[in-house]
């Protein structure tokens, strides 16, 4: 309410708005005083106590608008009020400092940090002016703060098909490109598939995706889709997700088998013909016996011995199998060595030696007298015999020797058996 002065000195008030409270100010009061201790006053010193009786600027309700990203700096609005030569002040900002007001009544972004937490506010600001003798009472300044923020989708790299072998373990592709793009978000991934074919479907947050096809399918697809998910929401049209897409192949195992033309079990240095099937490309590894070019379906081999031969087969899917067949050579088994020895060290025939000797592991001899004494024996041969016992030469004459070899393939034991002929200088 403001105050008047007639010229009988009679004092009234109008009504306002409520949100303003009376204010008197020291003058007012003091000239009042003044008034109701003189015994008289005219119309001239009426007036001019009413001249002296300052009226406080009344601010001017206002509201404004700003966007949530306005740079520091950026002006917002400019307060008005009744009177003149006013200084303005700010008083309170509910944002604790988004905003400031300059002494002209100007307002402007303050800090865009406070601003942006704002956003899709109304916020207050309260204010006061002076004249410099009156102060208004504090105003309220209301400040609508735009929500003007779009989330930018996430971002992940295209995923490349992939294509699996049945029957094979966990299968891991690393996801590239994987961001939230804004620095201030985090992101979370998930990938699901539109069959049942896999047993294992997993991705972590560092884009590794990990897959196991069930067991038991041995052929067909699926398709997997991997979505990346930000934390930055979706008003005003923004986007938080990206999925790519990717599909799965699962290729049958080739079924390989291998066949002999003269079956499996041959007289030794027979010539038979092996061929495998069920795949597209063949690579059978090197065996004794083994002719001709490694990396066809049919070979061709001449086994002196029971020998395993092992191919493994590929298809176009490039899934592989490996199959084997065992040739099992029935002649007697013999060995190349010298049966006389003359143990004089003159470097001929001093020592009993097997030939080829390498091609017999785990094997053991024996050598005995016409009685059947054992002369010598030993593990694991290594053509070291000298035709000596306990140091001593051995009598002329003939002795026997028994050589055994462990199959490793067919787990049997392979024996030799010959005579060795001790003869003097």
């Amino acid at each position: 309410m403001n105050y008047y002065f007639s010229d009988e000195v009679t004092l009234y008030r109008k009504p306002m708005k409520k949100i303003y409270f009376l204010k008197v100010s020291s003058l007012l009061l003091l000239t009042a005083g003044l008034l109701a201790a003189s015994p008289k006053l005219t119309a001239g010193s009426a007036s001019h106590f009413a001249a002296r009786a300052a009226t406080p600027p009344v601010v001017n309700m206002e509201s404004f608008t700003v966007r949530d990203d306005a740079a520091a700096g950026s002006f917002v609005g400019q307060l008005t009020a009744s009177g003149s030569n006013l200084q303005w002040q700010l008083a309170d900002d509910e944002t604790k400092g988004a905003f400031r007001l300059d002494a002209s009544g100007r307002i402007y972004v303050n800090n865009t940090t406070l601003l942006q937490s704002n956003r899709g506010k109304l916020i207050s600001l309260f204010v006061s002016a002076s004249d410099g003798v009156e102060t208004s009472n504090l105003a309220e300044i209301t400040i609508a703060i735009q929500d003007t923020y779009i989330n930018i989708p996430p971002t992940l790299d295209p995923i490349a098909d992939r294509a699996v072998c049945a029957g094979r373990g966990a299968d891991t592709i690393q996801l590239t490109g994987m961001s939230a793009v804004e620095p201030d978000q985090t992101y979370s991934l998930v990938a699901i598939a539109d069959l049942p074919m896999l047993e294992t479907l997993q991705v972590t947050n560092d884009g590794q995706l990990t897959f196991r096809v069930k067991t038991g399918i041995n052929a067909g697809a699926c398709m997997v889709t991997v979505m990346i998910k930000d934390n930055g929401g979706v008003r005003n049209g923004g986007q938080d997700t990206r999925t790519r897409s990717f599909n799965i192949t699962v290729n049958g195992i080739p079924n390989v088998g291998i066949v002999s033309d003269k079956g499996t079990v041959v007289p030794k240095g027979e010539l038979l013909t092996l061929t495998a099937s069920g795949a597209d490309h063949y690579s059978w590894t090197p065996a004794p016996g083994l002719e001709g070019e490694t990396g066809a379906a049919t070979v061709t081999v001449k086994p002196v011995k029971t020998t395993r031969y092992e191919v493994v087969a590929t298809n176009n899917s490039g899934c592989q199998d490996t199959a084997h067949i065992d040739i099992r050579v029935v002649a007697d088994f013999i060995i190349r060595a010298n049966n006389v020895l003359t143990p004089n060290n003159d470097g001929r025939n001093d020592r009993w030696i097997i030939q080829s000797l390498e091609d017999y592991p785990e094997n053991e001899v024996i050598i005995t007298d016409r009685a059947g004494r054992v002369i010598f024996k030993q593990r694991n041969y290594s053509n070291t015999w000298d035709g000596k016992l306990n140091g001593q030469r051995l009598a002329e004459g003939t002795y026997f020797y028994t050589f055994s070899v462990f199959n490793t393939v067919t787990k049997t034991t392979d024996v030799a058996r010959g005579y060795i002929t001790i003869l003097g200088d």
